[in-house]
Order: C-alpha cells, then sequence, then structure tokens
C-alpha cells in the first residue's frame, strides 16, 4: 500500500459522500521512468507500483493525475511538481486552477537539465453544497490527454468528459470551421494505440527560473458537473485509456469492490496488444 505526503489542510469532514480507490504502475516504458504522478483527497503520489485503501469522501474532494512528456527523460519532474503544487493549493484552501498551478511552478527553481520537462493534467475538484446538503457540484481542471469519465446509473457506457488537446482533435475543429460542419462528439477523443496524430498540443512546461521565471500557462479546459447520487468517475492516465478503451471497462455499481476493480483494469492494460507500453495511473470514485 502507498504513503502519501503530509497534509494539514483543515477542510470540514462531516458527511459521508462517496469513496474513491488509486492504483498506479511503471508499466513497460521503455525509458524505464515513472513519469505519472497524482493527488488524492489531501496526499500527493509518485510511484512505480501500488493501490491505495479505498477512502471515504467527506463533503470536499480533489482528484488529479498527470502524466509526464516521455519527449523528456525529466519529465517525471513535471507530473510531481503539478500534484506538489495542487497540495499547496489545497494548503492554502485555494481552488485548483491551470494558472494557479503554473504560478506554483514559476516559484520553482529548476536545473537547466529539466528545461522542457512537460506534463498533463486531468483534475475533477468538488464539494457538497452549502444551500442544498444533496447536491454535489465539481469541476473539471484539463490539459492534455489524461481524461476524466463518468458512468451515470442511468447510462449504459462510460462518457469521457474531456477533450484532448492533440493534434487530431484541433484538425477535426479546423476542418469543421472550413466546412461549417457539426462535428460529433464521438469523433472526438478516438481510442485505441497512440499514434503521431494524439500528439499532445497543451502542457505545462518546467522553465529554470535564470532562462524564463514566468511561463506561460498552457490553454485548460474548465467544466463543471452535476454529481448524482450513483455516478462513478476514473480520471487516468492514456497509460490506461490508450490500451484498454473505456468500451471494455467493467461496469461499476454500489457492490463493485472498487481495489478489486482497479486490478482487473491493471491486469487488461497488461494483456492488452500494447502490453502496458506506458505508464498507468488510475482513480476510481464513487459517489452514494
Amino acid at each position: 500500500m502507498m504513503t502519501g505526503s503530509n497534509n494539514t489542510n483543515s477542510i470540514p469532514n462531516n458527511s459521508l459522500i462517496g469513496q474513491c480507490c488509486a492504483i498506479t504502475f511503471k508499466g513497460n516504458a521503455s525509458n524505464n521512468l515513472q513519469q505519472d504522478a497524482f493527488f488524492l483527497l489531501d496526499n500527493w503520489y509518485q510511484e512505480n507500483l501500488g493501490i491505495t485503501e479505498v477512502i471515504d469522501i467527506k463533503d470536499y474532494f480533489c482528484l488529479a493525475v498527470s502524466d509526464g512528456v516521455a519527449s523528456s527523460s525529466y519529465s517525471q519532474h513535471c507530473s510531481k511538481a503539478i500534484v506538489k503544487a495542487i497540495d499547496r493549493l489545497r494548503s492554502d484552501s485555494q481552488q485548483v486552477t491551470a494558472n494557479a498551478i503554473q504560478k506554483q511552478l514559476d516559484k520553482g527553481n529548476y536545473s537547466i537539465k529539466r528545461q522542457g520537462a512537460a506534463a498533463t493534467l486531468a483534475c475533477l475538484e468538488g464539494e457538497v453544497c452549502v444551500n442544498d446538503k444533496k447536491s454535489i457540484k465539481a469541476t473539471i481542471t484539463h490539459v492534455g490527454d489524461s481524461r476524466i469519465y463518468r458512468l451515470s446509473i442511468d447510462k449504459p457506457h462510460w462518457q469521457c468528459l474531456t477533450r484532448d488537446h492533440n493534434l487530431l482533435n484541433e484538425m477535426l475543429e479546423e476542418k469543421a470551421k472550413k466546412e461549417r460542419l457539426d462535428i460529433e462528439e464521438v469523433e472526438y477523443n478516438l481510442e485505441g494505440m497512440a499514434s503521431s496524430l494524439y500528439a499532445i498540443t497543451e502542457f505545462f512546461v518546467l522553465t529554470p527560473d535564470k532562462t524564463n521565471p514566468q511561463s506561460v500557462t498552457p490553454n485548460s479546459t474548465t467544466t463543471t458537473v452535476n454529481i448524482d447520487s450513483g455516478d462513478v468517475f476514473v480520471i487516468c492516465t492514456d497509460g490506461i485509456h490508450d490500451l484498454v478503451p473505456s468500451q471494455y471497462w467493467p461496469s461499476v455499481d454500489q457492490s463493485t469492490n472498487l481495489q478489486q476493480w482497479l486490478i482487473q483494469l491493471k491486469s487488461q492494460v497488461y494483456k492488452s496488444e500494447g502490453r502496458a507500453y506506458d505508464n498507468g495511473t488510475a482513480i476510481i470514485v464513487r459517489f452514494d
């Protein structure tokens, strides 16, 4: 089992609203590095292999994954810097936004060899509404190709709530604009093993202070969602969804063992055509 960093942030924990669990593995990455990192409620992690306990969620939650872009052999430092930035923002009771994360990254004093280290982000942050204890609202903050999926109690399939910032989606949008056509949602986020068209176009980057102390905040997508009883979310890196598309994920209900579900998903990744050629990290959260 994994242990995380200490965080003294005191957000009220009064009512149980759900449970979550996370798994991460280095896989058979060609660079033999673990470049994924994640944030789970009040701790950040960067591990080669591990699964957390199933953890109760009370009132407030922040769940995020960050995937280092493998073009740099130092991108694990960027993904770790992102989840540590989230940790600091939560300790100061600040909302997690791309701009706030970038400001935290800009405070770092990075070695010149880490210049260009880059990483993605998919974050689900929310809480019970003050005026309606039965209502839960969440904000999705997304940069790159890590994704957030939702399985609603009244829907038979997983729905992807994020749209990858990649070359393929950008080409689709430019073509639609030029031809004045509407794009069907299913045309975005094609699943399967990555190709050059999957190259991401937005990501966080580490920049040594002595070169350029103020980096440019990547374009991010922010979405607000209402969470209903029975909803299940998966926040994951591309080492999961590229190798095992969501149509092959097992279903989840109130009796599902969340740890066993993640272990089964990991097994599918290793048995896939890609044979876990990338790091994989997934967080599953089920709301009561």
